[in-house]
């Protein structure tokens, strides 16, 4: 059990984001791996704004920090993404993902270009995190080392698709919190 930064509320280790200190400003440790003092974070704008504040002296700006996190987090997402897919727990394809039994757990991920009538139906298929909007169905082929597009991605939350669907639960928190203006 660990406590956050910003609001002292006590959880387990992975559901917060660590940030270390380098050269007297917070950087996201989104793979918890960076050497030196970590501070471990709720995903949330007023977590991040009440630690900078409290850490920082208010020298940084919050929302700064915040969009460092959020691209930090969806750069490690397409890297887990394309891992996940080396190792076969993938699902690529509209087709595909209608055909998966509905007690399959995982991470859907739906491209910024598909059509919001597609969303929906890929949406009401199962038990999944959906994280939409994020990425354009280039970068998610990309990700997959493909030569085509890919609109809609499945990876199932076993091995690395566990880390992915973590990733996947810290920036919709994070994107549930933005900060206005």
């Amino acid at each position: 059990m660990r406590a956050c930064a910003g609001c002292r509320k006590r959880d387990e280790n992975e559901n917060f984001i660590r940030f270390v200190e380098f050269e007297g400003r917070p950087v996201p440790d989104v793979a918890r791996r960076a050497p030196g003092r970590g501070y471990n974070v709720c995903p949330t704008f007023d977590c991040i704004k009440q630690f900078v504040k409290r850490q920082f002296k208010g020298k940084i700006d919050p929302k700064e920090i915040y969009n460092q996190t959020l691209n930090a987090l969806k750069e490690y997402f397409l890297h887990l993404l394309s891992l996940s897919h080396k190792t076969g727990v993938t699902v690529v394809g509209q087709d595909n993902i209608r055909e998966l039994p509905p007690e399959k757990e995982g991470t859907l991920i739906l491209a910024e270009d598909l059509s919001s009538k597609t969303k929906e139906r890929l949406k009401r298929k199962g038990k999944f995190t959906v994280v939409e909007d994020l990425f354009t169905s280039e970068e998610i082929g990309n990700a997959l080392r493909k030569e085509t597009r890919a609109g809609a991605v499945f990876v199932e939350k076993v091995g690395l698709g566990r880390k992915l669907h973590s990733v996947a639960e810290k920036i919709n928190s994070l994107l549930a919190s933005r900060p206005k203006g």
